[in-house]
């Protein structure tokens, strides 16, 4: 009996230090929260400081480290124009010139966990004479997937001035009276693409007296797919077939060829759309399981696999990388002279005629026959021309179709006459 009130009294104890120890560790956390809050709390204040003393014309926006007892806090500059009745950012509309200079301290320390940042805002007041009336204004907004700001992207206006800053908080930047004409802006954040997987979008416009004229960007860290085509038995996949990645809003056909040699195949600087990617392997138009025939006019004529439907959509994520397969078809091709004599180490290739999608059609190098004249390799689907590589393309050469709807190897002849 001893021992078991032991037992229960240690077990007791334990859960009384397991909470005790909690709350000693919440304690913690919160007397460096407030003290990284506090030492922020200067350093804005010391930033505020400099950008009142700066002359006008040297408030510019910046970022900069600042180390205080071995801790790296981030003091980050935005400066944007404003109206003085604004009530939402000068990129989120056009209803006023800029009147006030509107400065926003910023600052962040590392393993933050969920704290705000420390926030300072300012406005200022240009000197009379500081600007031409006689000017204009531009205003980029630049978003990411979720419609939400990207902070700390560099843009550049170029025309008769050129001008460069980087995004605000809001997803802002904003350049104020600049003289009259055709501006190009771009944009150039390391890492980051468009929704046409540009890493420098540039977009042009014009800029008139008294007005701002605005445009917008979609613009995210780039994802990346690595992709490894596959077939069901494992055969040799063509060194040199293409892939194909597709999703709406990739333009003007909604698909994109990447063409290279090797497994796995690695495809960068993609946009990290919510929907993700569907991908298959070859560029013709009935590579895809969902590929439609067009007539001489571009019109719609009916499917080529009826009833088909592609792989689920790839899910990609922005600054990282997506791993998947890409399957393929079997293929069990056999090669042989009009004797029946099997061609023993010929070259095979496969051959796509052009349609819609590969003006120029696709050619495949399958590899070499074996001592029996075969070849196992994976193939793409879509109806393809087996031959062997330097013959005349005779009229019997084997066609073989690779439906999608059907999985199972075909032994296929290719005839070498």
């Amino acid at each position: 009996m001893t021992l078991l009130e032991l037992v229960i009294a240690m077990a007791i104890f334990g859960v009384m230090m397991l909470g005790v120890a909690a709350t000693i560790g919440s304690g913690l956390a919160l007397t460096r929260t407030n003290r990284h809050r506090s030492i922020a709390a200067n350093l804005a204040a010391q930033e505020m400081d400099s950008v009142r003393s700066d002359d006008f014309g040297d408030v510019a926006a910046g970022t900069q480290t600042v180390d205080v007892d071995g801790i790296s806090y981030t003091v980050i500059r935005e400066v944007t124009w404003v109206a003085t009745s604004a009530t939402s950012g000068p990129c989120d509309g056009t209803d006023g010139s800029p009147e006030l200079l509107r400065v926003r301290v910023s600052v962040m320390w590392p393993d933050m966990g969920g704290v705000k940042p420390v926030v300072s805002d300012t406005t200022l007041t240009p000197p009379v004479g500081a600007y031409d009336p006689n000017t204009g204004h531009i205003g980029v907004k630049v978003l990411d997937r979720d419609a939400g700001p990207s902070f700390l992207v560099p843009v550049t206006a170029s025309g008769p001035i050129t001008q460069s800053t980087t995004t605000n908080s809001d997803g802002c930047a904003f350049f104020g009276y600049l003289p009259a004409g055709t501006y190009t802006v771009t944009l150039n954040g390391a890492g980051f693409v468009d929704r046409q997987s540009n890493v420098a979008p540039a977009q042009t416009l014009g800029v008139t007296v008294g007005n701002v004229s605005s445009v917008q960007f979609d613009y995210d860290e780039a994802a990346t797919l690595t992709l490894t085509p596959l077939s069901s038995f494992l055969y040799p996949v063509p060194n040199d077939v293409s892939l194909t990645i597709a999703n709406e809003n990739l333009v003007p056909a909604k698909t994109k060829v990447y063409t290279g040699t090797g497994t796995p195949r690695s495809i960068t600087d993609m946009f990290p759309f919510l929907d993700g990617y569907q991908a298959w392997t070859g560029k013709c138009a009935d590579a895809d399981p969902e590929g439609v025939m067009l007539d001489g006019d571009g019109l719609q004529i009916g499917d080529y696999w009826p009833g088909a439907v592609r792989e689920p959509s790839l899910a990609v994520t922005a600054g990282a990388a997506t791993v998947a397969d890409v399957h393929m078809h079997d293929a069990q091709i056999h090669a042989q002279n009009s004797l029946g004599v099997a061609l023993v180490g010929v070259p095979l290739v496969a051959t796509h005629a052009a349609d819609s999608s590969c003006a120029g059609g696709e050619v495949l190098q399958l590899g070499l026959t074996d001592a029996g004249g075969n070849l196992n390799i994976a193939i793409p689907f879509g109806t393809w021309t087996i031959s062997v590589d330097g013959f005349a393309p005779f009229a019997s050469w084997a066609t073989v179709v690779i439906d999608p709807r059907g999985h199972a190897a075909v032994p296929h002849t290719a005839v070498a006459l």
